[in-house]
């Protein structure tokens, strides 16, 4: 008799320096719930996961390198309860807006002078057909967790307020989105690149410009000014000859067939000769269970039912 684990899904990151890159972050939440464990997304593996509409707080980072588990349950909308987004050290470079005096840190002293003292990424990420401007302490890991098909360092700024900055500088200049949806991101999964990476190619020289006439001076960095391609780290997702279906995870609670690979936070998976596109985020901060035989799939709209 197969014994089911209940396992709470506290987050999906991507390790750009150790294969297969990314990895699922779950605690045993009956008998272990202080210790946290990763499972590997390998491409070709099953991946046949049902999913409870039981969700628990994630808990909140405490500075770059400790972490406090919580246990409190949180309602559907959120991943974290009031006390842990209050306190998450990484929130407010999440959401900095480095036109005020403390930017979002005022609260948070630790992360204030965390991004008072590191240099800061300035960079340009192209994912499909889609351009954005971004900063990251951190750009590789960054540009992977975005699902970025091609990246570029465009400046290295002396800390992270003056990389928001930069940021803004650009995006308003040049009207460069700072987002790109999950949705969009989605819906465009086997874009012919050949038809993006000139305009692409194009920002960059005009970003160059923009921030050669500024008066900043940049840092050194091995990543300046060279253009990464990311495909290599998403399995076979940039193979694929048709867009995958859209699986609305929050309905149908349930992930099925091979896998294909993870671009970002979209897992890709393939069953009965269909593919099928799965946003991970919905479901962080669920309780999951794993199956070792596949699942009935459940009924799937197709991605452009999702969108319209």
């Amino acid at each position: 008799m197969e014994i089911i684990l209940r396992e709470h899904l506290v987050a999906v990151k991507w390790d750009p320096n150790t294969p297969p890159y990314s990895f699922l972050f779950l605690r045993n939440i009956d008998e272990d719930p202080k210790t946290v464990y990763k499972k590997p997304i390998i491409p070709n593996q099953e991946f046949n996961v049902e999913v409870s509409k039981e969700r628990v707080c994630i808990g909140h980072s405490i500075n770059k390198q400790e972490y406090y588990l919580c246990s409190n349950s949180v309602e559907n909308q959120y991943v974290r309860c009031y006390n842990c987004e209050q306190t998450d050290f990484e929130k407010c470079f999440l959401f900095c807006d480095a036109s005020k005096p403390f930017g979002n840190c005022s609260q948070n002293p630790a992360a204030y002078e965390y991004c008072k003292t590191h240099p800061c990424t300035v960079y340009l990420a192209l994912i499909a057909n889609n351009i954005k401007v971004g900063v990251s302490f951190n750009p590789l890991k960054r540009w992977v967790n975005q699902g970025a098909d091609k990246a570029i360092e465009v400046f290295r700024a002396k800390n992270g307020f003056e990389a928001r900055e930069l940021e803004k500088l650009v995006s308003s200049k040049l009207n460069i989105s700072q987002t790109i949806r999950k949705t969009q991101k989605a819906k465009t999964l086997n874009y012919d690149l050949t038809r993006s990476l000139p305009r692409f190619r194009e920002i960059i020289e005009q970003v160059k410009e923009l921030l050669e006439k500024s008066s900043y001076e940049s840092n050194e960095s091995d990543l300046l000014l060279n253009e990464s391609d990311l495909s290599s780290y998403y399995g076979n997702i940039p193979a694929l000859s048709v867009n995958p279906i859209f699986n609305e995870v929050e309905k149908t609670m349930q992930i099925v067939g091979e896998t294909i690979g993870i671009k970002g936070k979209l897992l890709v998976t393939k069953m009965n000769n269909s593919y099928y596109v799965t946003n991970l985020n919905k479901i962080i901060g669920n309780i999951i269970q794993f199956s070792s035989t596949p699942l009935k799939l459940k009924g799937q709209k197709s991605l452009s039912d999702f969108l319209n």
